[in-house]
């Protein structure tokens, strides 16, 4: 599966952090489908602009987290990937805005 060049987060799609557990419950209201993740991967997911590439995601991430850097751009392309399959992040950069 190819990964969006610039990804974005679909419409609609709202998380709400669980005090003291580390994790971000995200809804899928068209669907009610819901996602629950954790702060590295929420952090991703709000990234997930459609004016970053998956590098400038991965920075970001870096910046804020003390962590390898080809580690970093690999979870990240990985936590992408998954965001694609699951509806979170548009399949490709030509979304129905």
């Amino acid at each position: 599966m190819a990964l969006p060049e610039f990804p974005e987060k679909v419409e609609n799609v709202s998380g709400e952090e669980l005090e003291g557990l580390d994790e971000v419950v995200y809804v899928r209201p068209e669907d009610g489908a819901c996602f629950s993740l954790n702060i590295t991967a929420a952090a991703v997911l709000e990234l997930c602009n459609g004016k970053r590439n998956n590098a400038d995601i991965s920075h970001e991430i870096e910046a804020a987290l003390p962590t390898d850097s080809a580690q970093t751009a690999t979870d990240v392309e990985t936590i992408i990937g998954n965001f694609v399959e699951y509806g979170l992040v548009y399949a490709d950069d030509s979304n129905d805005n």
